[in-house]
């Protein structure tokens, strides 16, 4: 803390912005005692731990009496591995943000690392002032990263959307497929409507509303109805509901009624 010796001989503190605590994880020690000195060298960053893997940084994030601001953290720990690391500290400590300094970087590393939640992504092997650079723009509320590389990771993501998009919609279709195969097995008398009289004269039903009545006229309940067409209770109760809106009634036996009696169905 910075102190002015006032004529008084009072201890006077001067006003500082706060700085962000940081805690290192890097099994490199001489790595990390460099990085160390480089990041308390930025203004507002203060290394207040370090740890050589990952179970000893859950423990100094325990010891320190405050929050860690931010986790550097090496991708490749003796005792985690990649992404899973990350995963495992922003669900124990999600307060704290997390910036991996690797030795490498891919395509793949890149995108698993922004998709698990880190706040950038830095290399060893980058020069000293860009580092510097990344952290004080993480410090503005950018991502740690150099100026070339946030725009690749917004095509990554792009992609990564598409793929899973792509992935989604062949699974609805899967899902149809089998959905249409079991409805196949139903038998065509439950499905196709009783013979009517010349004079019938019916509400239009959509093609599953059909089905439904078709299965009312049966006495079927809507648990029989919705087992019988491979759909929840709900749909099925939402579908009797416009049949009688439909027909004008206000219960199911009134809707079997009109069309026995008044449609003059022969049975």
């Amino acid at each position: 803390m910075n102190r002015l010796v006032s004529p008084s001989s009072k201890l006077t503190e001067l006003p500082t912005e706060k700085h962000l605590n940081v805690l290192i994880v890097d099994d490199h020690e001489i790595f990390r005692y460099g990085l160390r000195d480089l990041v308390n060298a930025i203004d507002g960053f203060h290394v207040v731990a370090e740890a050589s893997n990952y179970k000893e940084a859950l423990a100094k994030i325990k010891a320190v009496e405050i929050l860690i601001d931010l986790v550097l953290l090496d991708l490749y720990l003796p005792d985690v591995e990649g992404t899973d690391g990350i995963r495992q500290l922003r669900n124990d400590h999600p307060r704290s943000k997390v910036i991996i300094i690797s030795a490498t970087m891919d395509d793949q590393v890149l995108l698993e690392a922004v998709l698990a939640g880190v706040s950038g992504y830095l290399t060893k092997d980058m020069p000293a002032l860009d580092i510097v650079k990344a952290l004080k723009g993480f410090r503005r509320g950018e991502l740690a990263m150099l100026p070339t590389v946030a725009p690749h990771v917004m095509e990554l993501l792009v992609q990564k959307c598409h793929i899973l998009e792509t992935e989604l919609l062949k699974q609805q279709q899967d899902q149809a497929k089998v959905l249409d195969s079991s409805r196949s097995d139903i038998p065509d008398t439950l499905l196709t409507s009783p013979p009517l009289s010349p004079y019938t004269s019916l509400p239009v039903l959509t093609p599953q509303e059909e089905k439904v009545y078709q299965l009312m006229l049966r006495g079927q309940s809507n648990k029989q109805i919705a087992a019988q067409l491979y759909i929840s209770r709900f749909t099925v109760g939402k579908h009797v509901q416009n049949i009688l809106h439909k027909f004008g009634v206000t219960n199911r036996t009134q809707a079997v009624s009109y069309t026995l009696f008044e449609g003059g169905i022969e049975l």
